[in-house]
């Protein structure tokens, strides 16, 4: 069904992101949609304190993604590099993920450019990790390998955001990962070690991290990560692993972590 006026009246109105993408989903896409979305969003980026969670703007991008056109790359371009702060810090960053995906439905290879951007400058919010994690997701997507490596090499990230550039590494050869997993030996990270860990339990050649997770199941104090990291190679049936934790079982000298060990691997 085609929006009605009092749809396209009540979007211009809304209040919250929710009554947005209500009001989005209740109407057919279509030219008079996208214009709506266009100018409501023009609105609020002409006076942000209107908007000052971005989320406004956010859920319009969002609406706008399956109806964008070339008459919006200025807009999603303005928006991938807004950042507003307030009292609780940089408020923008649901604002610049969603702009990421619209612009990567216009521009596949300028939204890579810009994703790769997001990942750079290192303002993903901590909680979210938005719009990091949606750059990560999206190179990931298209294969850019190359920049999600280096982002892991410089292990400064965000700990979602960390976690999910070291899932996306399955294609990297294995002597890579090695150097990234010998420089996450000692983290207490345990959201970077999980990403780490699902990484190696899904790589091709899990036989070449064998000696470096029976080396670090001895060694490491996260415990919780390393009952995860046991089950997951038996989850994906990973052989070369599973042996090289019970060789870590048989020569702990550490009762607790010997019995963990054996439980995990043999559930």
């Amino acid at each position: 069904m085609a929006p009605t006026k009092t749809t396209l009246d009540l979007l211009r109105r809304a209040k919250t992101a929710g009554e947005i993408d209500a009001l989005i989903q209740a109407a057919a896409p279509d030219g008079r949609l996208r214009q709506a979305l266009a100018e409501r969003y023009d609105e609020l980026a002409a006076a942000p304190r209107r908007d000052p969670s971005a989320s406004l703007r956010a859920a319009l991008l969002r609406g706008l993604r399956p109806l964008v056109t070339t008459a919006d790359q200025v807009r999603l371009e303005r928006a991938l590099v807004t950042y507003e702060f307030g009292p609780q810090g940089e408020n923008c960053s649901g604002l610049r993920a969603a702009a990421l995906l619209a612009l990567a439905e216009l521009d596949p290879d300028l939204a890579e450019t810009h994703a790769v951007h997001l990942l750079g400058d290192r303002r993903s919010e901590k909680m979210s990790g938005e719009p990091g994690l949606t750059a990560v997701r999206y190179l990931a997507a298209r294969g850019a390998t190359g920049p999600l490596y280096l982002h892991a090499l410089q292990g400064s990230a965000e700990q979602e955001v960390l976690a999910e550039t070291l899932r996306s590494l399955t294609d990297v050869p294995a002597a890579l990962i090695l150097d990234l997993a010998e420089r996450l030996r000692a983290s207490d990270d345990a959201v970077a070690l999980v990403g780490l860990f699902d990484l190696l339990t899904t790589h091709a050649e899990p036989e070449a991290f064998a000696p470096f997770v029976r080396e670090w199941a001895l060694e490491t104090r996260q415990l919780d990560v390393l009952h995860f990291a046991a089950a997951q190679a038996v989850a994906t049936r990973r052989a070369p692993l599973i042996e090289a934790l019970r060789e870590a079982a048989k020569m702990s000298g550490d009762p607790g972590r010997r019995q963990l060990l054996r439980e995990a691997l043999s559930a």
